[in-house]
């Protein structure tokens, strides 16, 4: 600044001007600088360029469009509705909490008055029950005081009381008492002479071991001079060492020493020394109070020892029981051989009395009441002296024919290990079987009474070591064969007697039976029966028994077979009980049945008497599908057929409706039969019985057996609408209710019923799906049931029935509701299926006894009784039976019908049943003019749904490739499947519309119109709504999983007009298929399922209408068992809504309930 200031005056005028300016620019740098500062400083940093935290705030803003702003609007209104929304929840959630807490206050209130109530009810049955104590306390006092009033005044007492009855009580229990005494000697000699005869079989076995070892004889001497330790049971007092008698003597030291035993272990010696001592002791002590006594007093104390005493007969004495079980073996579990189930509490009781009789060389009587396991108990005896006595037999086991297969299976069920032989059959087959059992070695021989005695000369031979007999009652005649044969020819040291029938009122008939089973200590009949049967026929006296003295007598009978005889009966036992037992019965077939089910299982037709090709009378056949099915329906009844009913009603000459009714109609089936038999018992006795059947239609018909019966019923199936269900089940579950019998179909009556009010379960026929029966059984078999719960499940002998539900029930997985049975599994294949079905269907039908295992009446009343008592009037009404079936002399006809008294077209010979066979497929594959109907029945595949997925997926292709080789045989001709035949066809499946009938097109869609138009009567809403179109797949995904072959009602128009469906056949097919799906994707109680099956009905109804107005002349050829009536739609509404109230003629009425059942198997035949 100093140099611009003084600046030489000689500058130019230019530079001087610079020179000034930038001096000045100088001077004021400070104050800018001062300036800037405070500018600065008075200035927010935000607002600046520099000092801005977002710089890019001062960018030029990018003009907003048409697309922004929308977005933003869009933005800001899902920001108020979402802040609406949460307004609203927050709201909602306040109501929430405000209903909550007055629910909480409400219930907090109701537990209150509920807890005050239960306080109330508590303090009532404390009031009570103390009342009750104390009135028992006062009746127990009184008893007192007037028995010590007898004893201390006891002559005024006798003058009240008849003295004679008094001594004839002391002499009748001392009479007693000695004869427990002579059994007690007699049971000790028979053990010592068991004892002896064991010791002898085990030298006998050591000397001939040794000498095949090839040891020489004087060790065998030296071992038969081994001297062994005795005791005698009276003292106690023992020989050991040189004081005792040589093995070789001991038999003959043992006869002339009566008392001594040989000693087995110390420790056993020790406890007979210390009992023999103490009963010893006890003797000396009792004669030394017996010396004072007077004649009178011992008469005290004889009847007071019979009123106060229960196990002991002296008293404290070693009690009688003690003396026949002296080896006690604790048994705690069942043998580890013994599988798939456990033994319950009072089982294993029964095993170890088992082990103790065989530990003591006794024989006994198991007397169980029927329904308490004594084939399990006897099983569990096998098991456990093979595995813990290393007895492995062979074990004899005895049975009734009828039983044999039920033995067989529960030894495969619990004790698959050991080796069963099962000897029955022809006398071929039971040669085969003796060979087997001569080239190897089994454990358990079971045969029946019969064969015992035919082939003694066979059975006889083997060494048994112990002999079972079940059903043992049936050995009471002590002069019976099967006792002569089984006492003279076999060899058993054990023997077991099963029964559950009450023996204690027929003493000769018991002691036939301890005298088969113990002849050494109960010798004598008429001693045994002098005791307990006529004990005063001695002394003069009266030898009738009043009823304290009967019950004195059987009270100590009681007592001198306890070491013999275990019987418990189910309320002893009750909390250990299962309250549900089942049985399988078995029915023979009638005459009609078995004509049928021949030539259905062996041809796959069904016999007409020919009026369908015009041949009426002289017979004919007609091939029908789903054989399995057709043999099903045939083991229900025959008249599940309708052709088959309405030409019987011709042969029998009843007029109408051709309906049967009367007794045909059971004589016609070998289960109605049955039912005739059980059901009357039944009623009479009070219990009160569910029926669960498969098909609709067999619920029909038996709705006219109950009628003609007049047994009060129900009836419940898929068509029963909810509300109605409710009311049904009031009915039948009030206590004053008249109902004796509760009809449903298993699908629809088996789940979410309670039915306690019944005891009886009867499953006529059993679904494919046991669970299917296990959950009908629960409807009866639930909490609130106090009676036990017999389940009586019905099978047709010998027939498919009975092979199929046994491969399936063997087969099934039980984690899956799911039928696995054979080959019947999701993954087999059309030819594997077919296999197993021909297998099914011509298996070797051998005959043998098996035939006659259908059960006799005893048998079934066994089966069915729950008591004794109910045992016993079953058995008297079937004695009236018989009697009044008796009174018809001549004209008296069995319950069964029979072969001659059938039409000549069903009773004809194989060869001319071939021949129409073979013109019916002559008919069936060749044609019989422009159309021709195709029997398929629906109904089957309306059933079970696993079924459905293992067979009728593939039915058709396996219908067809059947068809293909009977055609292939036919032509010789035939090309490659898929390949177009030069020969025509009677039918062709794919049309390309222009050879349909413009006549056949209208009546197709008038068809679907109808079943379009239908409407329910109860709402007016249009039933094929929901059939129109099919839902989207973004709505129901899995629907596309599981029906593989989607159809609407559109659909089927749509290939109507392109001329797709040659014949009202096709149409079926395809609607019977849309109506499936339905019913597969739904569950059974939805409203879409239950429209389904009435649209099939409409459908089938309509056709039929439709057909009669075309005046079709083939519409008898395979409508035989649809025999429907021709009704309009309208009139076919009535059909479904009406459900009770119709008789026997309402069978016909109700034909359209064949595609009404959840099972689907009922309905008609096609």
């Amino acid at each position: 600044m100093e140099q611009l200031s003084n600046l030489p005056t000689n500058m130019p005028e230019d530079l001087r001007i610079q020179a000034q300016i930038e001096l000045r620019m100088l001077r004021v740098l400070n104050f800018q600088r001062q300036l800037r500062s405070e500018i600065l400083a008075c200035t927010r940093k935000d607002t600046t360029l520099e000092t801005a935290v977002n710089v890019k705030a001062y960018k030029r803003t990018k003009r907003q469009g048409l697309r922004e702003a929308r977005a933003t609007e869009k933005l800001e209104k899902q920001q108020k509705l979402e802040a609406e929304r949460k307004r609203r929840q927050k709201h909602q959630e306040f109501l929430s909490s405000v209903l909550q807490h007055g629910k909480d206050f409400k219930e907090f209130h109701r537990n209150n008055v509920a807890k005050l109530a239960r306080l109330n009810k508590a303090v009532l049955n404390y009031h009570a029950n103390a009342e009750r104590e104390q009135k028992k306390e006062q009746e127990r006092i009184e008893k007192e005081r007037m028995r010590r009033l007898m004893a201390e005044d006891e002559e005024g007492y006798r003058k009240l009381i008849d003295q004679k009855k008094d001594k004839r009580l002391a002499f009748l229990l001392s009479q007693t008492d000695e004869y427990i005494s002579n059994l007690t000697e007699m049971v000790k000699q028979h053990k010592i002479e068991q004892k002896r005869k064991q010791v002898e079989e085990q030298k006998r076995k050591k000397k001939k071991k040794k000498l095949q070892d090839g040891e020489g004889g004087e060790e065998g001497n030296a071992n038969e001079d081994t001297r062994v330790g005795v005791i005698e049971t009276a003292t106690g007092r023992t020989l050991t060492g040189e004081e005792a008698p040589l093995m070789s003597q001991l038999s003959t030291f043992l006869e002339s020493h009566p008392g001594w035993e040989p000693i087995e272990s110390e420790s056993e010696e020790d406890e007979d020394e210390e009992e023999e001592e103490n009963e010893g002791e006890e003797k000396s002590e009792n004669k030394e109070k017996c010396t004072g006594d007077s004649e009178e007093e011992k008469v005290k104390k004889t009847i007071h020892k019979a009123k106060v005493e229960d196990d002991e007969y002296k008293t404290e004495e070693q009690t009688y029981y003690s003396i026949a079980h002296t080896v006690h073996e604790v048994v705690t579990e069942q043998a580890s051989i013994m599988v798939n189930g456990k033994l319950k509490e009072y089982q294993i009781k029964g095993l170890e009395w088992l082990v103790s009789l065989f530990n003591n060389n006794l024989n006994g009587i198991l007397a169980d009441e029927m329904g308490l396991g004594k084939t399990i108990q006897t099983i569990a005896l096998v098991t456990y002296l093979m595995e813990k006595k290393k007895v492995n037999g062979p074990f004899l086991i005895i049975v009734p024919l009828s039983t044999l297969s039920n033995w067989v299976l529960e030894f495969e069920k619990w004790a698959p290990s050991v080796v069963v032989v099962s000897y029955k059959g022809s006398p071929a087959g039971r040669r085969a079987i003796q060979s087997q059992m001569r080239a190897t070695k089994f454990n358990v021989l079971l045969t029946t009474y019969e064969y015992v005695i035919k082939d003694k000369g066979v059975l006889a031979k083997l060494q048994w070591k112990y002999m079972i007999i079940d059903e043992g009652h049936r050995m009471k005649n002590h002069h019976c064969k099967l006792t002569q044969v089984l006492n003279t020819h076999y060899l058993a040291p054990h023997r077991l007697l099963l029964t559950g029938t009450p023996l204690q009122n027929k003493l000769p008939e018991l002691w036939a039976l301890l005298n088969f089973l113990l002849p050494s200590i109960f010798k004598s009949c008429s001693t045994f029966e002098q005791w307990f049967n006529a004990p005063f026929a001695t002394t003069g006296e009266k030898v009738e028994l009043n009823e304290e003295e009967t019950i004195l007598i059987i009270r100590r009978l009681h007592k001198v077979l306890r070491p013999f005889l275990l019987r418990r009966l189910k309320k002893e036992v009750e909390s250990q009980l299962p309250d549900k037992v089942e049985y399988i019965i078995k029915c023979d077939m009638s005459g009609l049945q078995k004509v049928l089910y021949k030539h259905m299982q062996s041809k796959g037709v069904l016999l007409t008497d020919g009026s369908e090709k015009g041949k009426q009378g002289k017979g004919g056949a007609k091939a029908l599908m789903n054989t399995i099915v057709q043999l099903r329906k045939l083991c229900n009844h025959p008249f599940m057929f309708q052709a088959i009913e309405e030409k019987y009603c011709e042969h029998v000459g009843t007029q109408g409706s051709g309906v049967i009714t009367g007794p045909d109609l059971y004589r016609a089936s070998g289960k109605f039969e049955l039912l005739d038999r059980i059901l009357p018992k039944l009623k009479a006795t009070n219990h009160r019985v569910l029926l669960f059947c498969q098909m609709t239609q067999l619920m029909t018909i038996m709705e006219d057996y109950l009628s003609w019966r007049g047994f009060m019923y129900l009836r419940l199936d898929g068509t029963t609408k909810a509300e109605d269900r409710g009311d049904l089940l009031k009915k039948f579950n009030d206590p004053g209710s008249e109902y004796f019998l509760f009809l449903l179909s298993t699908r629809a009556g088996g789940l979410g019923l309670n039915l306690q009010a019944a005891d009886t379960v009867i499953i006529f026929d059993s679904d494919w799906n046991p669970h299917q029966d296990l959950q009908a059984q629960d409807r009866a078999h639930r909490i609130g049931q106090k009676n036990e719960v017999r389940v009586l499940r019905l099978m047709t002998v010998n027939s498919v029935e009975e092979r199929i539900l046994a491969a399936a029930r063997y087969k099934l997985n039980m984690d899956e509701k799911v039928i696995q049975a054979g080959m019947f599994d999701q993954k087999s294949t059309g030819s594997e299926r077919q296999q197993f079905l021909q297998s099914i269907l011509h298996q070797d039908d051998a005959e043998d006894e098996e035939e006659n295992e259908v059960p006799d009446d005893e048998t079934v009343n066994q089966m069915i009784a729950r008591t004794e008592g109910e045992f016993e009037i079953f058995q008297k009404l079937d004695l009236e039976r018989r009697r009044e079936e008796a009174k018809l002399g001549p004209n008296r006809k069995s319950r069964l019908l029979e072969e001659a008294e059938l039409p000549d077209w069903l009773v004809k010979d194989d060869d001319e049943v071939e021949r129409w066979t073979y013109e019916e497929d002559e008919d069936r594959f060749l044609g019989r003019g422009s159309r021709q109907r195709k029997e398929v029945d629906y109904t089957d595949s309306l059933t079970e749904k696993e079924w459905l997925k293992a067979i009728d997926d593939d039915g058709a292709e396996y219908e067809e490739e059947e068809e293909d080789d009977k055609k292939k045989k036919k032509t010789r001709k035939r090309k490659k499947k898929g390949e177009e035949d030069d020969e025509p066809m009677p039918k062709k499946r794919r049309g390309t519309g222009s050879s349909i009938d413009p006549k056949m097109k209208r009546a197709m869609k008038k068809l679907l119109m109808v079943v379009v138009n239908y409407t329910d009567s109860t709402d007016g809403r249009l039933l094929s709504e929901p059939f129109m179109k099919l839902p989207s797949r973004r709505e129901l995904p899995d629907y596309y999983e599981i029906i593989k072959k989607p159809l609407t009602i559109n659909k089927l128009l749509q290939k109507i007009e392109e001329g797709k469906y040659a014949d009202f056949d096709d149409l079926e097919k395809d609607f019977m298929q849309l109506c499936k799906n339905a019913q597969i994707y739904n569950e059974e109680a939805s409203l879409i399922h239950e429209d389904s099956i009435v649209l099939q009905s409409v459908f089938t109804n309509a056709r039929q209408r439709i057909e009669e107005e075309g005046n079709n002349s083939d519409l008898d050829d395979k409508d035989g068992e649809d025999g429907s009536d021709a009704d309009s739609s309208v009139r076919m509404k009535i059909k479904l809504k009406g459900r009770k109230g119709e008789g026997r003629g309402g069978r016909r009425k109700r034909v359209t309930k064949k595609y009404i059942s959840d099972d689907d198997d009922d309905a008609d035949d096609n």
